[in-house]
């Protein structure tokens, strides 16, 4: 038999006759076959197991365990294997039975040894064909699986790209959405958020800025407390943010509208936040979340009219207004991890870092 799968001549002949084995097994050695036999079902699976044989030949009338008892435990454990049944006393309601749990075919004793080995190479040819396309879609999902990654990389490659683009306005800031990012990952992690939802964060947290290209770059960079007015300015960044990428379909890969979470990202769950005053939920979780995670990255950075807060404050904050500015659940998740990490932020982002490595 040309072909490079080792087990591709190995048969196995299965009747409770002496004889029949016999003839059998001589037939099919002497046309090239590897033949193993046994004298009833329960030795022919233990040698099925052994050996994997890709054609099995089985008589239907045997003690304890019969022909179709034998096709089915076979085909649920290895549906390519090809199964030839035999039988003396078949019906033709037997050759339905047995075609319909999967035969290859069935044939009458007394058997045609020309016959025979015609039907055996026939059923052997049906396994071949069967293999080729098991694994030709095999090759197919790896590509799939190769382009997929390859585009996956590509896209988180841009996402970073656009989020560094902004902080580049802003040098006071840098670094802000990557943190953010992992800060997210790392809270949603700790809320038992799924592969996808954790994904949906991580984009998120790297782009919920791109509405600041729409603020005067003087006013991101102020070292003194802004106006009124300005701070009005400020707060366009998130609907500013939502008009850049409502058009990108986040949704196709990710399952949620990046788009919408970022618009929601200075949301508080009381309804005064903005810039729609949204309560309760109204906001999706990730934007909850991601609250959560741009305000405990905020307070624990230096900005250009304050240097970087304490941990203790950061948390006092955090406990003081979970509930009314913050989702409760997403502020618990948050304190633990604090706590979890000594209070130390660079301890909690290096920890964050390796939760995101984790949903790769």
């Amino acid at each position: 038999m040309q072909t490079d799968d080792s087990n591709i001549s190995k048969v196995l002949v299965i009747d409770d006759e002496p004889i029949v084995l016999e003839v059998v097994r001589e037939a099919l050695t002497r046309a090239g076959f590897d033949v193993f036999t046994a004298p009833d079902g329960e030795t022919g699976i233990r040698i099925f197991k052994q050996e994997q044989p890709v054609l099995i030949l089985t008589d239907i009338n045997m003690p304890q365990m019969t022909g179709f008892d034998l096709l089915k435990i076979i085909k649920k454990e290895s549906p390519a294997t090809q199964i030839l049944v035999f039988s003396g006393i078949g019906t033709t309601g037997d050759v339905i039975a047995a075609l319909r749990l999967g035969a290859c075919d069935y044939l009458y004793k007394p058997l045609s040894v020309e016959f025979l080995i015609h039907t055996v190479q026939r059923c052997i040819e049906r396994y071949e064909m069967i293999q080729e396309r098991i694994n030709r879609n095999a090759m197919l999902e790896k590509q799939v699986a190769e382009r997929t990654a390859s585009l996956a990389e590509t896209f988180y490659a841009t996402v970073q790209s656009l989020g560094r683009l902004i902080e580049m306005r802003d040098p006071y800031t840098s670094g802000h959405q990557q943190r953010v990012a992992m800060l997210a990952v790392a809270i949603g992690t700790e809320l038992g958020m799924t592969r996808r939802e954790l994904d949906t964060l991580q984009v998120a947290g790297l782009l919920h800025d791109i509405g600041k290209a729409a603020v005067p770059a003087e006013l991101l960079v102020k070292p003194t407390r802004l106006t009124p007015i300005e701070f009005q300015l400020i707060k366009c960044h998130p609907q500013a943010g939502f008009d850049v990428l409502k058009d990108i379909p986040f949704s196709d890969s990710l399952g949620k509208d990046v788009a919408a979470i970022i618009q929601q990202h200075h949301e508080h769950i009381d309804g005064s936040g903005y810039p729609n005053n949204l309560h309760g939920n109204q906001i999706e979780t990730e934007a909850k979340i991601l609250t959560v995670a741009d305000v405990l990255e905020a307070m624990s950075s230096h900005r250009p009219y304050r240097p970087a807060l304490s941990m203790e404050w950061a948390k006092n904050q955090l406990l003081e207004k979970s509930g009314s500015f913050y989702a409760p659940e997403c502020a618990a998740a948050a304190l633990r991890l604090i706590e979890q990490n000594s209070n130390d932020i660079n301890r909690l982002l290096r920890d964050a870092h390796y939760r995101i490595q984790d949903t790769r």
